[in-house]
């Protein structure tokens, strides 16, 4: 992501968190994007682009393990950090914005973050969430002894590190994208075997409490998602009722926001926030998420 402010956020075991903004005149709002597992805030330029347009303030995040922050590569310890790391980001990030209206953005990874955010620290403090292409389940459940020797792992040496299977193939439908990402040093292929277990679990529970905070929310999904399931989307976006928007992109990939449907979701991105800031103050019937 070019232009901008960076800076680093210092959180819990002395860890210090990479993040990038971009700002405004006389913003509405803000909207806070997590990346997917992996990637890294640099590569959200799209979405800076998107709330500048829409008069909000950007900020984004490297998670613990990834792109410029600190930790081992696809490792965070365990998933309780990453929920109050982003709690401290937003906090941080609203210091002299108090009034402004929050919405959280997650991507994969980042949306399963966002989600379980939300139940946890969100209403009636965040404006709204937008999931895009969230992590639920696996488009392909992997074999059964791959699952056993992961969840070996994850209990006897959770820190252990192994590829995550997710190639360019499965996540852009162009060259130029699938390149970008090839050569890009902080993007990695790693996930270890405490984070893999947390976010199957973490997952369950986001389904499972589907109904218990109450936030707008907002569903983007990939129409040709080879990496997570759409129809465990689907079926969270029927758990979750209330205000609630599904937009599907027919024939797009797993990076939406990377692919030739980008330019569609960015302005189905912007009306909704629009709606939802209109609405803020008024009597919403909310989600219960």
């Amino acid at each position: 992501m070019t232009g901008g402010r960076t800076g680093t956020l210092e959180v819990s075991g002395g860890a210090r968190l990479f993040f990038r903004s971009r700002g405004v005149e006389n913003p509405r709002g803000r909207l806070l994007a997590v990346h997917g597992l992996g990637e890294h805030s640099g590569r959200l330029e799209a979405l800076a682009a998107c709330a500048n347009r829409a008069s909000l303030q950007f900020f984004a995040l490297d998670l613990r393990g990834h792109g410029r922050s600190h930790g081992r590569r696809g490792h965070a310890g365990s998933f309780d950090r990453l929920l109050t790391d982003l709690d401290r980001f937003r906090r941080r990030t609203g210091d002299g914005e108090a009034k402004l209206p929050t919405v959280l953005l997650g991507h994969s990874l980042g949306g399963l973050i966002v989600g379980r955010y939300v139940q946890e620290f969100g209403f009636p403090s965040l404006a709204g969430a937008v999931l895009v292409a969230p992590f639920v389940d696996l488009a392909m459940r992997p074999p059964a002894w791959k699952l056993r020797l992961g969840a070996l792992a994850d209990r006897w040496v959770p820190a252990l590190t192994m590829d995550n299977g997710i190639h360019s193939d499965l996540l852009f439908r162009t060259a130029e994208e699938k390149a970008a990402r090839d050569q890009d040093p902080l993007v990695h292929r790693r996930v270890s075997a405490r984070l893999w277990g947390d976010m199957r679990r973490q997952a369950e529970i986001l389904v499972r409490r589907a109904g218990q905070s109450r936030v707008p929310v907002l569903l983007q999904l990939p129409g040709d998602d080879r990496v997570v399931s759409a129809s465990a989307s689907r079926d969270l976006a029927t758990r979750l009722g209330g205000d609630t928007e599904v937009i599907e992109y027919e024939d797009a990939y797993h990076d939406l926001y990377r692919d030739p449907a980008a330019a569609a979701a960015a302005a189905d991105l912007a009306r909704w926030i629009a709606r939802i800031l209109e609405d803020r103050g008024g009597a919403g019937a909310g989600t219960a998420l």
